[in-house]
């Protein structure tokens, strides 16, 4: 089984993003997952053109050339992947959303109904991964994260994770009690990700 999280924080390694992340993916490591973390701050991933040539001119590739066809080789091959944001907003980065609008060439034009009448794109390859996501918010309050649960709502994903203060878990604390839930929080993770 293979475990991908794609890091859309500016701050890359050194994210609080980074931080949960790589919690999950150890308690993945640790039920046997091979894991990987992409951080799309180090990446050539350049915004959808709304050319649709991926969907006409070349069905299925993107004509932009940049890191991404190697990025949707690595998501396809996947079992599950993690979209990982600091709130920037009230939403995603622009790195992540950027690296999620290059998705079109996975889907073709034709739509589909859902039973409860919305619609959505076919998909052109025979099987996606299942997905999770993790958002933080250096504020404190569950309100940051509703533009993004509302964007989530309608997709079928395996968990969703919301965590405010994330700049606490940066550490440099001398308060024990800090300390203990911040080193609880990251063995949920680990639970989370095996």
């Amino acid at each position: 089984m293979k475990v991908t999280i794609f890091n859309g924080s500016p701050r890359g390694r050194k994210s609080n993003s980074n931080i949960i992340a790589e919690s999950i993916l150890e308690g993945a490591r640790m039920a046997g997952a091979d894991t990987e973390q992409i951080f799309l701050v180090e990446k050539d991933v350049k915004q959808c053109r709304g050319c649709f040539d991926c969907w006409e001119k070349t069905p299925g590739t993107c004509v932009i050339e940049d890191d991404m066809k190697e990025l949707i080789d690595i998501y396809l091959d996947s079992d599950y992947i993690g979209l990982a944001t600091p709130v920037y907003n009230m939403y995603m980065t622009g790195l992540l959303k950027n690296f999620t609008d290059r998705f079109l060439s996975l889907v073709t034009p034709h739509l589909r109904v859902q039973e409860d009448g919305s619609f959505y794109h076919e998909g052109r390859v025979k099987k996606f991964p299942q997905q999770f996501f993790i958002a933080n918010s250096g504020f404190p309050g569950e309100a940051n994260f509703d533009v993004l649960k509302n964007f989530f709502e309608k997709q079928d994903l395996v968990f969703e994770l919301y965590r405010d203060c994330g700049e606490a878990l940066q550490g440099g604390t001398e308060d024990p009690e800090i300390t203990k839930n911040i080193n609880e929080f990251r063995e949920s993770l680990k639970r989370a990700g095996s």
